[in-house]
Parts: C-alpha cells; structure tokens; sequence
C-alpha cells in the first residue's frame, strides 16, 4: 500500500492504521554483520526476546533484550532506562529503525515463520544468480564457437 499524500499527519495515520500482515513488514530490522554472514538476509521480523543494540540516539551502544514492540514500530528494551523524578525507572521506547538484532531469542529453535523468512531470503541471492548463470553459459559457448 503505496501512501500518495506529502503530509506527515496523513502519513503517522496511515502507519499506524496499517493491518497486521502489512505492520510485520514494517517491524523488520537489520541484522548484525555477523548473523548477516551466517544466515543470509539483511533484515529479519524483530521478535520479543531477541538481543538488540542501540545503533543511533540516546542509548546508542546499549546491549540488551527487547521487552516490547509497540504499535507505532518502537521497541522497549531491558537494559535502557531513564529514573523520573519520583525514583520510578520505566523503559523509553526507541524507534526500531534505530536497533540491530544481535541475537535471536533462541537460534537453535527458531520460530518455524522466520525460519521459513530466512530461507526464502536466503535462497533469493541463490535464485537471482541462477538467472544470471544461464546467460553465462550461452556466452561461453559462442565463444567455444
């Protein structure tokens, strides 16, 4: 769903209106460098309970689990904290754009849809030079010729 409107009010609406299938879309974030080596893809679907470190912003260099995600694509994490003036602590929420996955929940038993996301990323560079790869070959054989 393409968002034709300049105006920012419309666009926050719009966001925020958006229907499940169309949000997980949104609450992708990008893999460190070396899960990125190790599984594939360069964005994955944030989950609960995955490691994340804070890239930009106030709490940049924070290591730490995600608590919650929010509806409006910000995540609260465990380690970051502020103290109000009363002594409470609460957790702010940092905007998921600002966040990298670490560390998944638990890699060994992952869950079987982004285990089925992975896969389908992964094997998408595999596809793409296997289209590449023909042209290729009748390349070389005109050549031979």
């Amino acid at each position: 769903m393409k968002l034709q409107s300049s105006k920012p009010k419309k666009q926050r609406k719009a966001l925020y209106n958006r229907k499940n299938h169309q949000r997980s879309k949104l609450n992708s974030c990008r893999l460190a460098d070396f899960l990125r080596e190790e599984y594939g893809p360069k964005a994955v679907p944030l989950r609960v309970g995955d490691s994340v470190r804070v890239v930009k912003g106030e709490f940049q260099d924070f290591e730490g689990e995600v608590i919650e995600i929010t509806k409006n694509h910000r995540v609260k994490i465990k380690e970051a904290t502020f103290e109000k003036n009363d002594g409470t602590q609460f957790h702010p929420s940092i905007h998921i754009s600002k966040v990298v996955i670490t560390k998944f929940l638990n890699p060994k038993k992952m869950d079987r849809w982004r285990a089925f996301i992975i896969e389908r990323k992964a094997g998408f560079g595999e596809w793409a030079e296997g289209l590449i790869a023909p042209k290729k070959i009748k390349e070389e054989e005109e050549e031979k010729k």
